[in-house]
């Protein structure tokens, strides 16, 4: 049954009917938040969300396959099948790059013959709606002009893996960008590593790109994402983009703190900021917030919690949980008092698990309840607590999982959440929902 989620078993009618039908009031204890799908308020809906993917080796980046198109695998079968395409005569020997097709599929652009020093890439991949589709962007970048190059021509292609799903999916080639456009880069890197040793975002107008990758000498796919930006972001980047200075503060990444960088290209010029691993700059603080809160948003989004943000808060999940909260409607919550979360408690939890203490004098509780938009089969889970500026606020990442349209699991109807603790705090609380 391909393209259909699978039931290991189904509730009989009455044991469904009884978990529909659990508790829960339209009331709230404690302080409601509501969610942002980006940390601003006052934000239009959302028409696209980023989806994770990661690229294979750049060793298969050269294919037999030398006319242009775009493919898309979505199970072992089809993708042995492209495979044997892809890998032509000359490389037939070479096993079939292993995909779970249970969560994954795969989906690539075959430019065709074109220069050795062109190449080829892909800026994003998004769910977009009207109608519902995924959609992949794809670059061709020529070599810049005088590039000295190998007299070549070879057929390029790119291949992703990318969380297994029914809709549609739309390759676009992407636009040439205005040359007086303002682009804003930034990125990390470590020398003593091995996992997601460098990262590089470009943030836009139109939406913000990550692309991490390992250590050179270790065979780790590199990951990427895309989250939008928000009128009120690119508001505050504009204006405070010029306060970047030129320049490289003491000795980055020397002891292996980690070297952050920030780029910023406006009508032909570039100015370039590299200090340490979260080093404040006088003067450019502001700029640098926003584009952390960015940058951060992206890492989060590929599980990356320790990267060049310095805002970054501890949490612990509140124990012990119930198996299905009590609460049916969507809710985000920030509870500061013993009162209000005895209330939230009892709401939840219907009675059925002992009241968690909490030492409200340093401690505060953030949640996140999904209710009835809970996702069948899938999960809902704080991942990321910062601590950000301007304005000041703290800030709750959290992610929805759709194990994806084959995962089989037991249907049961159950209202998803997630509690924390972090240290008190008087900040208003925002929650950022990331890929």
């Amino acid at each position: 049954m391909k393209g259909k989620r699978l039931f290991l078993a189904a509730l009989s009618a009455s044991a469904a009917l009884l978990l529909a039908a659990c508790g829960g009031g339209s009331g709230s204890a404690g302080s409601t938040v509501s969610e942002t799908s980006a940390p601003m308020t006052g934000i239009l809906p959302q028409v696209a969300t980023g989806v994770p993917f990661q690229v294979f080796s750049s060793a298969l980046s050269q294919t037999a396959v030398d006319q242009k198109r775009t493919v898309v695998a979505r199970d072992a079968d089809a993708w042995s099948s492209l495979w044997a395409e892809h890998a032509g005569a000359g490389l037939a020997s070479r096993p079939v790059p292993p995909v779970d097709f249970m969560r994954n599929m795969v989906a690539g652009v075959y430019l065709g013959m074109a220069g050795a020093c062109d190449t080829l890439s892909i800026d994003s991949v998004k769910k977009k709606e009207g109608p519902a589709r995924i959609e992949v962007t794809w670059r061709h970048t020529p070599p810049a002009p005088n590039t000295v190059c190998v007299a070549a021509v070879v057929n390029h292609a790119v291949l992703i893996t990318l969380p297994q799903s029914t809709l549609p999916v739309e390759f676009v080639q992407a636009a040439a960008r205005p040359a007086d456009e303002l682009v804003i880069r930034t990125g990390w890197s470590f020398g003593m590593c091995l996992d997601n040793c460098e990262g590089t975002a470009e943030i836009r107008q139109d939406g913000a790109s990550l692309r991490v990758s390992s250590r050179k000498d270790v065979a780790q796919p590199q990951s990427g994402t895309w989250t939008p930006v928000t009128t009120k972001e690119w508001e505050a980047l504009v204006a405070s983009f010029q306060t970047l200075p030129d320049v490289t503060v003491g000795c980055p990444d020397c002891a292996d703190e980690g070297r952050e960088w920030i780029e910023v290209e406006h009508k032909g010029s570039k100015k370039r900021l590299v200090t340490s691993c979260g080093a404040e700059v006088a003067g450019a603080s502001e700029f640098q917030q926003g584009v952390r809160a960015i940058r951060g948003r992206l890492a989060l989004a590929l599980g990356l919690t320790t990267v060049c943000d310095p805002g970054r808060v501890e949490f612990e999940r509140v124990t012990p949980s119930v198996f299905s909260s009590d609460i049916t409607d969507k809710r985000f919550v920030a509870v500061r008092d013993a009162a209000n979360w005895n209330s939230l408690w009892s709401e939840h939890s219907g009675g059925r698990a002992a009241l968690p203490a909490i030492d409200f004098s340093t401690r505060m509780v953030a949640g996140v309840f999904m209710g009835r938009e809970s996702v069948m089969c899938g999960s809902t889970s704080i991942i990321g607590v910062t601590q950000r500026s301007n304005p000041a606020r703290i800030e709750v990442a959290y992610r929805v999982l759709d194990p994806g349209p084959n995962v089989m699991c037991i249907a049961v109807v159950m209202n998803q959440y997630d509690l924390v603790t972090l240290p008190a705090s008087n900040l208003p609380v925002e929650f950022v929902r990331v890929p």
